[in-house]
């Protein structure tokens, strides 16, 4: 019988097909009905359990990989393990020892639990239920929205050309390794005096960052290929995301020149990387877009 996820039709890649064992024997023991006893094999049982053992831990993981473990026990593998080696139902009664720790040692290893051992209470994973308000995303966002606006039990202060921005070290840190660790640093000013103090760059441009770090947005009109090299320079993964993807969508012939030095200027970021390679992808494909690089480059 079929349970949870279709079987794949053949074996994944890097799989090697397990050949399929003759009619009426698998792994030197022969196939006998439910409850008779069969013929004997050749080979002592020892040497036949051995067999067998490694033929199911070879067996079990494919069986398993199409499986969903939420909807499939011990019971389910075994009679499809049955199936695969060509056995009447009972066939592998005398290895479900065996057979039962192969599945367990694959199932824990892959963090998940059979329905064989999952409590009640438990979900799929064999881990506690978590219970979750039904509006968590917008009530998170609130949350961060009320820090960032309210700026309520700061604990560090942000300078840039004489405006100061105050700020929660554990926010900048959890975003940027670059400011978590020099929080962290009590030999330097940031860590000793909760300061940090960015001269080289305009202070609209800082908030953004900021911004940014708080709820995971920036405004239309942020220039974001100055924008780009603060993230860059503190490491803020996901902003240089978006800034990649903001240049790239307001691309024009007045943007083109100035977007082409900055990404090539940061382009050792594999998301930067990509946008620049995209947008001489652009380039090539649009007359007026090279047109307008080109010109660019006689007047410099």
């Amino acid at each position: 019988p079929s349970h949870g996820a279709p079987e794949r039709a053949g074996p994944g890649a890097g799989e090697v097909p397990m050949a399929r064992a003759p009619r009426g024997a698998a792994a030197g023991l022969t196939r006998r009905p439910h409850g008779g006893a069969g013929a004997p094999a050749l080979g002592g049982i020892g040497a036949r359990e051995t067999a067998m053992q490694e033929v199911l831990a070879e067996l079990v993981p494919r069986i398993l990989r199409c499986k969903s473990y939420e909807c499939t026990s011990i019971k389910d593998v075994r009679e499809e393990a049955e199936d695969r080696l060509g056995l009447l139902r009972g066939g592998l009664d005398d290895h479900r020892e065996a057979l039962t720790r192969i599945i367990k040692d694959y199932v824990y290893e892959h963090g998940e639990t059979l329905s064989d051992f999952r409590g009640p209470g438990s979900s799929p994973s064999g881990r506690p239920q978590k219970r979750r308000r039904v509006d968590l995303t917008e009530a998170s966002l609130a949350g961060w929205q009320d820090m960032w606006q309210n700026r309520r039990f700061t604990d560090a202060v942000v300078r840039c050309q004489g405006q100061s921005f105050a700020v929660h070290r554990a926010v900048l840190g959890s975003r940027s390794p670059v400011l978590a660790a020099m929080f962290a640093q009590e030999g330097l000013r940031e860590g000793a005096e909760r300061q940090l103090a960015i001269s080289d760059a305009e202070p609209q441009l800082v908030e953004a960052m900021l911004r940014y770090m708080y709820i995971g947005e920036v405004t239309e009109d942020t220039d974001c290929s100055q924008l780009l090299r603060l993230a860059d320079k503190y490491e803020v993964e996901g902003l240089i995301e978006v800034c990649c993807t903001a240049m790239l969508q307001d691309l024009s012939t007045e943007t083109v020149a100035g977007s082409l030095c900055c990404l090539r200027k940061h382009r050792h970021r594999e998301a930067v990387k990509a946008a620049y390679e995209r947008l001489l992808l652009n380039v090539q494909h649009d007359k007026e877009l090279l047109r307008a690089l080109a010109e660019h480059v006689n007047t410099e």
